[in-house]
């Protein structure tokens, strides 16, 4: 498969345009009263393949579902998966038409629990943060529960952003060819072990352009020579 140079080496712009676009889409639900980015885009440290870090303040999980469901109308999504220490809908979001790199990493959360990861950060390390929205909370809309899904996906998904994270290292000249191959023979196994599709995912999607980023960079590899690792 033929993928294109701008989803291997995307432009450094992309990241925050797309952290924009997840802010106005999150701001039409009124019960979103805060939309903090942080790592290296509030620190404006990002580069072309980083993601996109962003944390909300909601008025219930209700509010939360019902932000998500604007997010989905405003920027299709081709693959999510859950986080392992918060409840959905917080997870990773991967939007239709950008590099797998730029996966939307969104978290759901309290006023208090929002202040005290600007107070504590994250495990003890302090973090970086920059508002894209900031006003008084509404009522939370009452959109009902939401659905979770529990179809096997969340090792799939880890393995796909363990791939991707090894790509940019390596990219970045900070990481070892060896990873990229070995994170990606993880990503094949959870592949084989899906259960079922999940509902609203199509694995074979963002496989496929992981498969075709690493045989891109392998090639490159081979044609080139070692680019980020030995």
């Amino acid at each position: 498969m033929e993928i294109s140079t701008e989803l291997v080496y995307p432009y450094a712009s992309t990241p925050p345009r797309i952290a924009l676009d997840v802010a106005e889409a999150l701001a039409r639900c009124p019960a979103i009263s805060r939309v903090t980015l942080f790592g290296s885009l509030a620190s404006r440290t990002h580069d072309g393949w980083s993601d996109i870090d962003v944390m909300c303040v909601t008025a219930g999980q209700a509010g939360a579902w019902e932000a998500v469901r604007l997010l989905r109308e405003a920027m299709p999504l081709r693959w999510f998966g859950p986080f392992a220490d918060l409840p959905q809908p917080s997870g990773r979001y991967w939007p239709y038409g950008e590099s797998l790199f730029h996966s939307v990493d969104l978290s759901f959360r309290t006023a208090e629990a929002h202040a005290r990861v600007l107070r504590e950060g994250f495990g003890g390390v302090s973090v970086v943060t920059r508002d894209l929205l900031f006003r008084d909370a509404s009522p939370s809309p009452g959109a009902g529960p939401g659905v979770e899904t529990d179809t096997g996906e969340y090792a799939f998904t880890h393995a796909l952003y363990a791939a991707t994270k090894a790509m940019k290292e390596y990219l970045r000249s900070a990481g070892e060819w060896v990873d990229v191959s070995a994170r990606m023979d993880v990503l094949e196994t959870e592949a084989r072990l899906l259960p079922r599709r999940p509902s609203g995912g199509r694995p074979e999607d963002v496989l496929d352009e992981a498969r075709s980023l690493y045989q891109r960079l392998l090639m490159e590899r081979l044609r080139f020579g070692a680019g980020g690792g030995s």
